[in-house]
């Protein structure tokens, strides 16, 4: 009985979950975009909108999955001669009771409801002028603009998503909103990290029918949110600027389809471009007139760069100076094989485990960073000291055994010499003992030590112009 017990709390449980879990999807489901419009086609025919773009703050870069999160304040205008009395009639129509709800407040921290529950014409707490101020008004009727954005990879769940329509009653309508949101954008590591990145919020495109074309507007960096320091970790905000788009839907169906896949097969009864035959010359699209249009659109760029004073401090110099270490093989005498070999090897594992080590603080793209460039430098640099240590004890021993007899003939001459001054009678002179002893020593160190010592010399030299040049183009972009 208590084992049944027991599976039966536990079918509860796995009911009581699973019910969360759809309840989290379909809240999740429901979720509205940010920029939906509404009203379908302005009142008075296409209009010009002015775009605005206010960074509040830029969240997180991830060059690893190449997103970013940001929270964008986004700033609609444009003329509109009827917005006005279309907000008034839905506001008064949902005032009076003749209106049930009201689909759209003119802000998402108002409340239509409130001037209601005085009564009408009265509104205590409401200053004269400012019946019909957004936060106590409903836009239902007033024209927006529908758009989506196209690179967005998830609207946090939980976000926070003010908004605010402004309407004067001289025939302007201004909609603001604030978007937080992780979008996808290719990114350039090729500089790494002296890299600059642009951050692209791309628009989906309207009707000319609707809108005429998108003006860019004010722009700002850095909103509400005051304080001192970096705004987010690793990068550095430049500049934030709108870039209107128009093409047409064709030849933007002809750049994707041409330029990543292929055309419709001949057997597709209505393809979305037509197949490629012998006899087409001019490229013809499937795509209806009605929707071959010049579209409009715009999209918000992030100028960025990286700080990049953090990857010079923490990977280039500790390594730079591995390099500088494996330099003191080449002033070691050339015949310490084992000191110079151990010296190499040992600055070789160690330049291996430093990398391992940074290896995941960069980006992973199909073509060599700036500082992957750096590093195979420096681990040709460290290397090229084995070979050459090997080739010069080789040189040094081998000289060593070609002047072997003409040391012990210079030994022997100076031994005859003893013998014969001894012989005479003669006192031996010191002044000869000692030039023949330095001849022999010189000769012995020339002999020895010259070949070996000019190839390590110009192997000195030649790592240290090497890295020094190398480093200093592969970061200036060349």
């Amino acid at each position: 009985r208590a084992e049944r017990e027991m599976v039966m709390m536990t079918k509860k449980a796995c009911l009581v979950l699973l019910t969360l879990a759809l309840a989290m999807c379909q809240v999740r489901s429901q979720m509205k975009p940010p920029l939906g419009g509404q009203a379908g086609f302005p009142p008075n025919g296409p209009v010009t909108v002015h775009v605005s773009s206010l960074l509040e703050r830029l969240l997180a870069v991830d060059d690893q999955n190449y997103r970013f999160e940001c929270i964008l304040y986004v700033y609609f205008s444009w003329p509109d001669s009827t917005a006005w009395s279309r907000m008034k009639e839905s506001t008064d129509a949902f005032r009076n009771g003749s209106k049930e709800t009201c689909n759209r407040n003119c802000a998402s921290h108002g409340e239509v409801g409130i001037p209601r529950t005085y009564g009408i014409p009265s509104f205590p707490g409401v200053p004269k002028g400012l019946e019909y101020a957004p936060e106590i008004s409903c836009c239902d009727g007033v024209w927006l603009p529908s758009l989506t954005q196209l690179n967005v990879y998830e609207l946090p769940e939980g976000r926070l998503q003010p908004y605010e329509i402004r309407i004067s009653d001289s025939g302007s309508v201004a909609w603001w909103t604030a978007i937080h949101a992780t979008y996808f954008t290719p990114m350039n590591f090729q500089r790494f990290p002296l890299d600059e990145q642009k951050l692209v919020v791309q628009f989906s495109f309207t009707s000319p029918l609707m809108v005429k074309e998108f003006v860019p507007s004010t722009t700002a960096t850095r909103f509400l949110v005051r304080g001192e320091g970096d705004v987010v970790s690793g990068w550095a905000v430049d500049s934030i600027g709108v870039e209107p788009r128009n093409f047409s839907v064709r030849s933007e169906i002809a750049h994707w389809v041409d330029g990543y896949g292929e055309r419709a097969a001949e057997s597709d009864t209505y393809p979305l471009i037509l197949p490629d035959t012998a006899n087409q010359t001019i490229v013809q699209y499937a795509v209806p007139d009605e929707v071959s249009f010049n579209a409009v659109s715009f999209n918000v760029v992030i100028h960025i760069h990286r700080l990049w004073r953090y990857y010079l401090l923490n990977i280039i110099v500790p390594i730079f100076l591995l390099v500088v270490l494996s330099m003191v093989c080449y002033i070691m005498p050339a015949t310490s094989l084992d000191a110079r070999l151990a010296l190499s090897i040992t600055l070789f594992l160690s330049l291996t485990a430093l990398q391992l080590v940074v290896n995941d603080q960069l980006p992973r793209s199909s073509y060599p960073t700036a500082i992957t460039k750096i590093v195979l430098v420096y681990y040709i640099s460290v290397a090229v000291a084995i070979p050459e240590t090997v080739v010069v004890y080789f040189l040094a021993n081998k000289a060593k055994r070609e002047q072997a007899p003409v040391v012990k003939g210079l030994e022997g001459l100076k031994s005859a010499i003893k013998q014969s001054t001894k012989g005479e009678g003669a006192e031996e002179s010191p002044e000869l003992q000692s030039n023949l002893s330095i001849a022999l020593k010189t000769l012995q160190r020339k002999k020895i030590e010259k070949i070996p010592f000019m190839i390590d010399m110009f192997s000195l030299l030649a790592v240290a112009v090497t890295v020094v040049l190398s480093t200093v183009l592969i970061l200036c972009g060349y």
